[in-house]
């Protein structure tokens, strides 16, 4: 994966358009122009001013920034740098959630944030179970911990018929979760998802039924 030049223009653009954020605009043009060295520099230049900001125009900007980064099909870094993630945006979201404990978003965008690329390795389940915690009937953390358990249950199977890597019993029982999950989604996300759904049963009772 690679970064996608066009796509770092047009954030470049938009971000452009925000009041304040001239320096994050800068450091995507300049990544656009391939100074990457330059681009550093005006990043090192916007974070050292943002994380005196209040903390709502810094939830205003992490939000901004997950979601182009979770719009972007390249490499992550190419949106969230590494000193922007661990310097800004995952203190900000630390911040939010102890500020507003009864919000799940800051977890949320914390599960959506935590893998994919060298910024920050940690599982997204732990804290979208917080996020439920908070709120059972967010719809958003339902579906994300539906897709990060089926995830789980995927790498399990990957190596069928030969191997199965985890406890086909107990990914049963995690299918039965998902599916009450599930529930509360709307007919699209039930209708995409419902067809791994069954496959992953259908793969947990075969290597059951196969081991038995």
């Amino acid at each position: 994966m690679g970064f996608d030049l066009g796509y770092l223009r047009e954030l470049a653009e938009d971000a452009f358009e925000h009041p304040g954020w001239s320096g994050m605009a800068d450091y995507f043009r300049l990544r656009h122009q391939g100074l990457r060295r330059e681009a550093l520099e005006a990043l090192d230049a916007f974070v050292a001013g943002a994380v005196s900001w209040p903390l709502a125009d810094r939830v205003a900007f992490a939000a901004w920034i997950g979601e182009k980064r979770l719009a972007y099909r390249g490499q992550p870094e190419a949106v969230l740098p590494v000193p922007l993630f661990r310097l800004l945006v995952r203190p900000t979201l630390e911040e939010w959630a102890d500020a507003k404990p009864a919000d799940p978003w800051p977890l949320v965008w914390q599960a959506r944030l935590s893998s994919g690329g060298s910024a920050w390795h940690a599982p997204p389940a732990p804290f979208l179970r917080q996020a439920l915690a908070r709120d059972p009937l967010c719809v958003p953390a339902r579906v994300d911990l539906v897709r990060a358990i089926l995830a789980d249950i995927a790498f399990h199977q990957h190596e069928l018929p030969g191997a199965y890597l985890g406890d086909a019993a107990l990914d049963l029982s995690a299918l039965d979760e998902v599916e009450d999950l599930l529930s509360l989604a709307d007919e699209d996300a039930r209708f995409d998802i419902g067809p791994e759904i069954a496959w992953a049963r259908a793969e947990a009772r075969g290597w059951l039924e196969r081991a038995g």
